[in-house]
């Protein structure tokens, strides 16, 4: 028997959030809440991106990120009676939490405990596999656990430094290449290969702490991070430079800067790229560029740090956040995206168009 077509748009999504109460998820009045939730428009928006207009009805679907159990739901309802969900996470009580949760709505989905990066061999293989946590390059074992034809769908890191973080979708070839290459933008937790007890602070590329500060560098081996931490965390020069009206806008906004400023960085032959975070209690984080001498950042709350007013690190920053404006403020959607072996998987970067 043929199975109906079923586009995954937002109207069909829309009856499958109906379908799927999120609060017995995410506020269970027995087994409580999680530490961290993803908000609902962020899931919509990836579940979207990850169907691409296509069909999930009747799929084998590969969930990399148990989370709260609500998205893995929200994808059996939409796979439908002759599809699967197999969802991963490394944390146990998460993914004791979600069996519970599922079994009480008798929904079709396996939980397993593992490391994301290992996919679920004994399942494989998949026609879609969807990541709710960031990677550092695509892991190889997705590329082999996925059908030629399948979807990957994630965040991963988009430069070597912490926080920059972009959403790929990509199609899996018969020689295990990856091709159709789309990326939008996405802010998600790391994946790491234990739980993740610092979700304020970057699991991967920092190269300096100061408490609960840090730096991430790209020029790694040269200079002294410690040093352009302390710039940063001191610095002798503050102005306003605004991203946006609201909070939510202006954290988009600068993600978008933040992208820009490694696909203009990755041409480079020797790079400056580095990214900066307060620590508690505001978890600014900041872009820029630095050097063990020198240091600039724009912060997302709109503002830019560094360690002097004629600042040769300043100069630069300035003159890329120009270029950036003048394109009309471009993000990942907008740049160039290439996917490289390396690494024990595919590395993803952006460069400008």
């Amino acid at each position: 028997m043929r199975r109906r077509r079923r586009t995954v748009n937002a109207d069909t999504l829309a009856a499958a959030v109906a379908a799927v109460p999120r609060q017995h998820y995410t506020d269970h009045p027995v087994h409580g809440s999680p530490p961290q939730t993803t908000a609902q428009a962020a899931i919509e928006r990836d579940i979207l991106r990850a169907a691409g207009e296509g069909d999930l009805t009747g799929m084998r679907i590969l969930e990399i990120g148990t989370g709260t159990g609500y998205t893995g739901a929200l994808l059996a309802e939409l796979a439908g009676p002759g599809g699967t969900v197999m969802s991963v996470d490394i944390d146990a009580r998460l993914v004791g939490r979600a069996r519970r949760l599922h079994a009480e709505r008798n929904r079709p989905v396996r939980v397993v405990c593992g490391d994301g990066h290992d996919g679920v061999p004994d399942a494989a293989p998949f026609d879609v596999i969807i990541g709710w946590c960031a990677p550092t390059i695509v892991p190889g074992a997705w590329i082999k656990q996925i059908r030629p034809g399948g979807i990957i769908s994630t965040p991963v890191s988009i430069a070597p430094v912490a926080r920059a973080v972009g959403h790929l979708r990509a199609t899996v070839t018969e020689e295990a290449t990856l091709t159709g290459l789309r990326l939008g933008g996405a802010a998600y937790v790391d994946m790491g290969h234990e739980v993740n007890t610092t979700l304020g602070t970057p699991l991967f590329y920092v190269d300096a702490r100061a408490g609960e500060s840090y730096l991430s560098v790209a020029w790694r081996g040269r200079d002294d991070p410690d040093a352009a931490l302390a710039l940063l965390n001191a610095p002798a020069h503050l102005e306003d430079h605004p991203l946006g009206e609201e909070g939510p806008q202006r954290a988009a906004a600068w993600r978008d800067a933040c992208a820009y400023l490694a696909a203009r960085d990755h041409a480079l032959d020797t790079s400056s790229l580095t990214t900066w975070g307060s620590g508690a209690p505001s978890w600014d984080n900041g872009g820029g560029f630095s050097c063990g001498r020198h240091a600039a950042v724009l912060t997302d709350s709109g503002q830019l740090r560094a360690d002097r007013k004629d600042s040769p690190a300043l100069a630069e920053l300035r003159d890329a956040l120009t270029e950036w404006e003048g394109a009309g403020r471009p993000g990942p959607e907008q740049l160039a995206v290439m996917a490289s072996p390396g690494g024990g998987g595919w590395q993803v970067r952006v460069t400008l168009p």
